[in-house]
């Protein structure tokens, strides 16, 4: 399994990195949408949406949709006009961060699965 990280938290990303690497999986972080493997090289993409830029959501939308790989968008759970913001754009539901955290391990076994 490969799985792809745009985040800058760097506390956060060696999280995932220290879970995905755990479960067997490899690890990319990367800073923009710019720089996201081709879809058909990762079964997992994790989006920090508290760093968006305006032209993220075509961005990751066209890389979803080329692709087969899982998409999680997530952040702060209190910031309600971003969670809103990733359903309205189709990239959502949201995760909070809390739940992409406490979820992981077994979220990186099921895409293990799928893929």
């Amino acid at each position: 399994m490969r799985v792809v990280a745009l985040v800058s938290d760097l506390i956060l990303a060696s999280r995932i990195e220290e879970a995905a690497r755990a479960g067997g999986a490899t690890f990319t972080r990367v800073d923009a949408p710019g720089d996201l493997p081709p879809p058909d090289e990762a079964d997992l993409l994790l989006v920090d949406w508290t760093e968006r830029q305006p032209d993220w959501i075509a961005a990751l939308t066209a890389w979803r949709d080329a692709g087969r790989a899982r998409l999680i968008v997530f952040g702060p759970h209190t910031d309600l006009a971003a969670h809103e913001e990733a359903r309205r754009a189709g990239l959502g539901p949201m995760w909070a961060r809390s739940r992409l955290v406490r979820e992981l391990p077994g979220l990186l076994q099921v895409s293990a699965e799928r893929s």
